[in-house]
């Protein structure tokens, strides 16, 4: 499953964010969860211009106890895709097994692809043009789209990746076990 989410502020300056918006997509890209959510505190900051999130949209909103439960139920041991995700977990309180994360933003093999250099973390939107010529987040961010786009990243380096980093998924691994 990919999943992305967009985050608000929840303090003055803008120090802490939470969950606002959450998209899950599945390996079509069809979507199969994508709601607004109510945060707990109120909000200081929506971020309009980065989140895509406005006011109206949290009027009646999921409330977030409630989106946790749903958002959980759906990434329980499933592969999660998506750009950058630390955040993303922290916000929802969600620690899934590493061996399910694939992180775009992690993926060197994406960065050999782009041209970029392997020190510097590239954004969904830079990584996503350079790969596929796509412009995305043109105006304010859709969750949708961010998942979308990281989907078709991940598929494009899908074998590498799997190979890469679960030897269990690589038939050269099963090749040489001893039955």
């Amino acid at each position: 499953k990919q999943w992305y989410q967009r985050r608000v502020a929840i303090t003055a300056g803008g120090r802490i964010s939470t969950l606002a918006r959450c998209s899950i997509v599945d390996y079509a890209g069809n979507i199969i969860y994508d709601s607004y959510i109510k945060p707990i505190q109120p909000v200081t900051d929506y971020r309009t211009k980065w989140s895509g999130i406005k006011k109206k949209h949290l009027v009646n909103a999921t409330p977030f106890t409630e989106a946790r439960k749903i958002i959980k139920k759906h990434l329980h041991e499933k592969y999660i895709i998506g750009h950058d995700l630390r955040n993303d977990f922290q916000a929802v309180k969600f620690s899934p097994h590493p061996l399910l994360i694939k992180d775009t933003s992690k993926c060197l093999a994406l960065r050999h692809i782009a041209g970029l250099s392997e020190q510097k973390k590239p954004s969904l939107r830079t990584l996503t043009g350079l790969v596929f010529g796509k412009s995305i987040q043109t105006s304010s961010h859709c969750s949708v789209e961010d998942a979308r786009a990281a989907l078709m990243l991940y598929k494009k380096v899908e074998d590498q990746w799997d190979a890469a980093t679960n030897p269990y998924l690589n038939d050269t691994y099963w090749d040489a076990v001893k039955y």
